[in-house]
């Protein structure tokens, strides 16, 4: 039981000289954060928190420290021990503690080695994975002399991003237990592609679409906004990809060995609407062959201006023997010559706005005349 110095005060004062008093709770450490968060056995680590007060020692992993230097209730010191593995650090009191939420390093007493990386070339800004050993604490990745950043993933990998100004050559990593380990191997750094414009800007799938920018040598992928797209053989400044099944609007990204691109502006995907229409053929006089085009779904732009075709049988054949642009209101008229035989009218196919709208073709019931 820890007696406090108050209540062994109060007790003096009364003349008592035997007093079972109560200990008051000690508050629980709780750490925040830790600098270096990775280091060698006697890495001196400056701990950061709360509780701190009356702390009996510092645990890394478990193993006590060989030294720990009180700083504030917020702040502690101590030194990482022989023997240590990485994992949470402890401030004990004696209270109830809580470890911290991360892991410190400790790292490996050996020198750091690099056995291959991946992918072996790429553009600024691409992602490369570095494969190796010691990577416990790694300080300092290079791409040729140039820094980057990185990320450790464990002891023997590390992703690291290539920098602004990197030029083909050597990796190097470094760690705290030595380095730099050097790449047997250069990284290639390459121009990354880039997409300037792309023509038409609206389609329904199925659209070839040219797009126009820079290092686009090998594509390998196109994408319309995430859906993979079939293309064709690409030059430094072109390729033509079919908006793929799936597709809805937004960029357009274009991947080369150099990098991804991904465009400024949205391409827009369009639903392309079928519109059915009817025809019908009525023959009169010497001979007039008249009609109307009407649309199903009341879609009207469908049925002016229409070229419709008069066609008659002629040795088991239809030949066109005249033809005509309906009125606003679907109506066509033509004067034909007068033959007797088979004859049928056919609405032509019909496509607007772009092609969003598809006015279908369509024949009509054959209609047979007799000449007088």
């Amino acid at each position: 039981m820890k007696v406090s110095a108050g209540a062994i005060a109060v007790a003096l004062a009364l003349g008592v000289t035997a007093v079972l008093v109560t200990a008051l709770p000690a508050s629980a450490s709780t750490i925040t954060s830790f600098n270096p968060t990775c280091g060698l056995a006697g890495t001196l680590v400056t701990i950061t928190g709360s509780g701190f007060t009356g702390m009996t020692d510092v645990l890394f992993n478990g193993t006590s420290s060989l030294t720990e230097v009180f700083g504030s209730d917020t702040s502690v010191t101590a030194t990482v021990p022989a023997g240590a593995t990485s994992g949470p650090i402890t401030v004990e009191t004696p209270a109830v503690d809580t470890p911290s939420t991360t892991s410190f390093i400790v790292a490996a007493a050996g020198v750091p080695t690099i056995a291959s990386f991946a992918p072996t070339t790429g553009s600024v800004g691409s992602s490369v994975v570095i494969t190796g050993t010691n990577f416990g604490c790694t300080t300092s990745v290079k791409f040729n002399g140039t820094t980057a950043t990185f990320v450790v993933n464990s002891a023997t990998q590390i992703t690291a991003t290539v920098p602004a100004g990197a030029t083909t050559g050597s990796l190097q990593v470094t760690t705290a237990g030595g380095g730099p380990a050097t790449s047997a191997s250069p990284f290639t750094v390459v121009a990354g592609p880039a997409i300037t414009s792309f023509s038409p800007t609206s389609g329904p799938v199925g659209t070839s679409v040219a797009i126009t920018g820079t290092n686009l040598t090998g594509v390998t992928d196109v994408k319309f906004n995430g859906v993979t797209a079939t293309f064709g053989t690409s030059t430094a400044t072109s390729v033509t990809a079919t908006v793929p099944t799936g597709a809805t609007t937004g960029k357009i990204t274009v991947t080369t060995p150099g990098g991804t691109a991904t465009s400024a502006t949205d391409f827009t995907v369009t639903t392309v609407t079928k519109h059915e229409r009817s025809v019908n053929l009525k023959l009169s006089g010497q001979l007039t062959a008249s009609g109307t085009v009407k649309v199903a779904d009341g879609f009207n732009a469908c049925r002016s201006h229409v070229t419709v075709k008069i066609e008659r049988m002629k040795n088991g054949s239809w030949i066109v023997v005249g033809s005509d642009q309906t009125t606003s209101d679907g109506k066509y008229k033509k004067v034909v010559e007068d033959k007797s035989g088979k004859y049928r009218a056919v609405a032509k196919k019909k496509t607007l706005n772009g092609g969003d709208d598809i006015c279908l073709a369509d024949t009509s019931p054959t209609v047979h005349h007799s000449h007088h």
